[in-house]
């Protein structure tokens, strides 16, 4: 069980004005449907703002990070079941989570399903995985604004996004049967999300980590953006329900897979 409380609400974290990740919470943590009494795993937590939504809840989390500085983070104010480490060799036996979070992380790693099998290594029978990236049905997926920031250091995209067949089959490949998608960000929120990404970028000219964010969090802008969130979130999610039903596009794929 989760004996640890966390120190932080949802609310003072840093990730909370991230609006890409506010409009994967949802949909991220409802294919993931995790219950107390199971294990779950955030491949890639970064600074562990899920890990946060799910501690809340009671359900005994974990984390891995490549990047010692969120790991430190996640460590001193989420959980401290949190370890450096890397998806091709997860620090866990075989077999032990019930469920695992892969998000914004795929778009990274050289080989993909060298990842996704080694996920499925630590997933109990029947467990499950949700992975969360960009889309190519985005409308800004090919452009100069979505990969700036994305070049090189910690946060280079080894691939733009995946087509929704494309990722679908990825996870076939790799031992999931996939059982639910959905789109995210259809268009205002990527909008807001390349805007942010700009500002920030004239301040600090590169980008490895989510840890970077620690390093901004108390300016002006970033406590304007928060605020400015509180419309912008409602707005952006009244969006996706209404459109990318209809379009069929979005600027992030959520998918689901259970183990086979």
């Amino acid at each position: 069980m989760q004996s640890f409380l966390p120190d932080i609400r949802p609310t003072q974290h840093p990730i909370h004005c991230n609006i890409s990740v506010r409009m994967r919470e949802e949909p991220c943590l409802t294919f993931l449907n995790a219950k107390p009494g199971e294990k779950v795993l955030d491949v890639g937590c970064g600074l562990g703002y899920f890990l946060l939504l799910l501690a809340e809840k009671g359900i005994e989390c974990h984390g891995i990070d490549i990047s010692e500085d969120s790991v430190q983070y996640v460590h001193d104010h989420i959980t401290p079941n949190v370890k450096t480490g890397s998806c091709f060799a997860i620090p866990y036996p075989d077999n032990t989570f019930d469920k695992v979070l892969f998000c914004e992380v795929i778009e990274h790693v050289e080989d993909d399903t060298k990842a996704l099998k080694e996920i499925r290594r630590v997933l109990k029978p029947g467990g499950r995985i949700v992975v969360s990236t960009p889309a190519y049905e985005g409308w800004f997926t090919r452009t100069y604004l979505k990969r700036l920031g994305h070049q090189d250091g910690g946060e280079r995209h080894v691939r733009d996004g995946y087509y929704k067949k494309e990722l679908a089959e990825t996870l076939k490949r790799s031992g999931f049967c996939v059982i639910g998608n959905r789109f995210s960000m259809f268009l205002l929120s990527e909008w807001i999300m390349e805007l942010t990404k700009v500002v920030y970028m004239l301040r600090q000219r590169s980008f490895s980590a989510q840890s970077d964010l620690l390093n901004v969090q108390k300016t002006i802008p970033f406590r304007v953006l928060n605020n400015l969130l509180r419309i912008l979130v409602p707005l952006s999610r009244l969006e996706d329900r209404l459109m990318t039903p209809v379009f069929r596009r979005g600027h992030s794929h959520i998918m689901a897979a259970d183990k086979c």
